[in-house]
């Protein structure tokens, strides 16, 4: 039989669509590899391998990305396989965290994010999204589902997928923000607050894209309005900068980026890049004067943020010494963006009850640090004065971890230190690639030797936990209930899951008497009962208050959204009339190696 031409193999194999979370074409030109030698010259062809790594592989680490295209010498098969060895080996290691319990789940976390950190990040990204059990997933909503066989113990690989993510991309803030202490420029102002989104594992490349995207949606409007791009026309010129800077605060409005009013003003949203840079364009004036700084440096502006009182500004430089810097309020750009110096400063200085002597100290760029800490503030304040619905318990936290991080950095203060590691079992595997790697070296001794006493206590209580087992006995014979149970509060109604039990109060004296433990019928002297409910609190529920519940199908297919920790606990869900149980997790398994069947048991019992 005669053999077509190379060309037209090369051709036939171009027509396999490129996919994200699926090796189901690559498997095709595997198979080619493998078959006759015409078959295997066109599959080797590295032009038919890159739009599937582009497609699939769309975050990496930068250095280690420049290294393998080194190593492979550009050849896209070969560094496609590089990335498809480094995806297993992720898989591996993220399947012994689901199994494991103690001290080797967190060091593994380490493990990933030194090996391979944003290499890592489009695999873990498709487990995290891959399919829940058909229990529950709303009508018409999937997830990614994986072609094959599903892994076992989807829910808990997605929980700890998530978490993983999450360390790396906070690893990565840390360590940006670390760089600011010895080298805090205007240029660095893009990327370091950005990395405010990434404790809420949105990589900051996405959010430099974004800003990219509007770069050249700005050039375009000022080639439509015949307004220069050429900084060498512009910078030297007065007018012509003023025009410039102008006109970027018109595009900014004409896109709907504009001035948060009422309660928007005080929507934590407002404050996050990820989120002010698409579903909350209307916002505040330190997000606003980051985006206009941000677009203005990317056209050639030398531009900064000011540290203005009530009101960040943005300030305007030229090269020429004799064209004055132009101060421009990005946020009351509406009404006027351009500020004089001689009368619009001194004005607003007096408003915040500032002496115009003083006001050397408000009209110079400040540092990217200050933007940051300044941010933060604006976040604990939206803590108390946005809606309590605005946000889920779990990004309410993220938000928190996010500032009190910025304060330990920036403020060295060890208050600020003591609240983050209180909150850490939310962030379990940050404590080694985030905490102690990142972390620990942009600390003074003092703090330090803080951080690592908290780090170490931690570790410890992880390694007894895992060590601890908790099998029914004639000991546990008086806990009526079960790890993986579906109840209602007798006396609050929040209804919650149970993923632990003491056969007695566990807590602290000072809990039990601020919680008036024992005007309970059995006081202290009865189970009680470790929970998370609903909306993602974590509740300790004395056995008299625990009431049999069943959940809601609107309630099931929130589950995991407004209480995210469940999937780390449980795997699925069994109604049977009044009464529901989670199947448990290989953790809880592992901890309450007889609950499973107790629980099954309970759920089949008649005298219901």
């Amino acid at each position: 039989m005669r053999e077509l031409p190379l060309d037209l193999y090369v051709h036939i194999l171009e027509q396999l669509t490129p996919l994200t979370d699926s090796d189901e074409n690559i498997s095709v030109l595997v198979s080619c590899l493998q078959a006759n030698s015409s078959f295997r010259a066109a599959a080797s062809v590295s032009g038919l391998w890159e739009p599937h790594y582009r497609t699939r592989y769309t975050i990496c680490d930068p250095a280690k990305e420049q290294s393998r295209k080194q190593t492979a010498r550009g050849d896209w098969r070969l560094m496609y396989f590089e990335r498809r060895r480094i995806d297993q080996k992720t898989f591996n290691i993220l399947s012994a965290i689901v199994m494991e319990r103690g001290e080797d789940r967190l060091k593994r976390a380490r493990e990933v994010n030194t090996m391979f950190s944003f290499d890592a990040w489009n695999a873990l990204e498709i487990v995290a999204n891959y399919s829940l059990p058909e229990t529950f997933n709303e009508p018409g909503i999937q997830g990614r589902r994986p072609r094959g066989p599903v892994p076992a113990h989807v829910v808990p690989m997605r929980f700890w997928a998530q978490k993983l993510l999450g360390a790396i991309a906070r690893s990565h803030a840390v360590g940006t923000w670390g760089k600011l202490i010895p080298n805090d420029t205007p240029q660095a102002l893009e990327l370091s607050f950005a990395c405010m989104s990434s404790f809420f594992v949105y990589p900051p490349v996405k959010v430099l894209s974004q800003l990219s995207e509007l770069v050249a949606l700005c050039k375009a409007y000022f080639i439509e309005r015949k307004i220069s791009l050429d900084p060498a026309e512009f910078a030297n010129d007065t007018r012509k900068l003023r025009l410039v800077c102008s006109s970027i605060c018109d595009f900014l409005w004409s896109y709907g980026f504009e001035a948060a009013e009422g309660q928007q003003f005080h929507l934590l949203q407002t404050r996050l890049p990820h989120l002010f840079l698409t579903t909350h364009k209307a916002t505040i004036p330190i997000s606003l004067v980051y985006i206009f700084v941000c677009i203005a440096q990317k056209m050639g502006v030398t531009a900064a943020p000011v540290n203005f009182p009530a009101r960040v500004l943005a300030i305007v430089s030229s090269p020429d010494p004799d064209v004055s810097d132009i101060f421009v309020d990005v946020f009351g750009s509406r009404t006027q963006a351009i500020l004089s110096l001689r009368d619009d400063i001194p004005h607003l200085l007096i408003q915040s009850g500032i002496t115009p002597t003083s006001m050397p100290r408000y009209i110079t760029p400040t540092s990217c640090a200050s933007m940051l800490v300044r941010t933060s503030r604006n976040i604990f304040v939206s803590f108390s004065t946005m809606p309590s619905s605005a946000l889920s318990e779990d990004e309410l936290h993220t938000a928190f971890y996010a500032s009190v991080m910025v304060n330990v950095i920036f403020m060295h203060d060890d208050r600020y230190l003591l609240n983050m590691m209180q909150h850490l079992n939310r962030f379990l595997l940050d404590l080694f690639p985030v905490l102690v790697d990142s972390l620990l070296p942009l600390l003074n001794s003092r703090l330090q030797e803080q951080l690592m006493t908290h780090c170490m206590a931690i570790v410890e209580q992880e390694k007894e936990a895992a060590a601890t087992l908790h099998p029914r006995s004639v000991l546990t014979r008086d806990v009526k209930f079960f790890v993986g149970m579906i109840f209602k509060h007798a006396a609050y109604g929040y209804v919650g899951y149970i993923y632990g039990w003491d056969s007695s109060c566990a807590a602290n004296e000072e809990w039990i008497n601020q919680m008036d433990v024992d005007s309970l019928s059995r006081g202290r002297h009865q189970p009680f009962y470790h929970a998370l409910t609903q909306n993602g609190l974590l509740r300790y529920v004395a056995e008299d208050n625990i009431r049999a519940a069943r959940l809601e199908s609107a309630d099931i297919h929130k589950i995991f959204v407004e209480a995210p920790m469940a999937g780390r606990y449980f795997e699925d869900l069994t109604q049977v009339d009044g009464r529901a149980r989670f199947l448990l997790s290989p953790e809880l398994n592992a901890a309450y190696p007889d609950d499973e069947a107790f629980g099954d048991k309970w759920l089949k019992q008649e005298d219901k």
